[in-house]
């Protein structure tokens, strides 16, 4: 696999994003320490690291499908449908199905 800039470029946001994230979450965190019960807080911090576990599974999804290249050529998949399609046709024809 080639590491090209535009990866890079791709991996340093999704670092930044995940800090500064990071970082509303502990202030959040602080906060609502501040003026919560203990176990109000324990219910809230549950549903947050629920939240980042799933969220960090998509971003890895995310990243490695943008790796192997599946964003590269949107468009040709529904041509490839469309040339599956005429050869199943035209099987069926030479076939006698039709």
């Amino acid at each position: 696999m080639r590491i090209t800039q535009k990866t890079v470029a791709l991996l340093i946001l999704f670092i930044f994003l995940f800090v500064v994230g990071t970082i509303i979450a502990v202030r959040t965190v602080a906060y609502l320490e501040a003026g919560m019960a203990g176990s109000e807080l324990k219910g809230f911090l549950v549903e947050v690291i629920a939240y980042v576990i799933s969220l960090t599974g998509w971003l890895a999804l995310f990243i490695y499908s943008y790796l192997k290249g599946d964003f590269k050529d949107i468009e040709g998949p529904k041509y490839e449908i469309l040339d599956l399609e005429d050869k199943i046709v035209k099987a069926e024809k030479e076939g006698g199905k039709y």
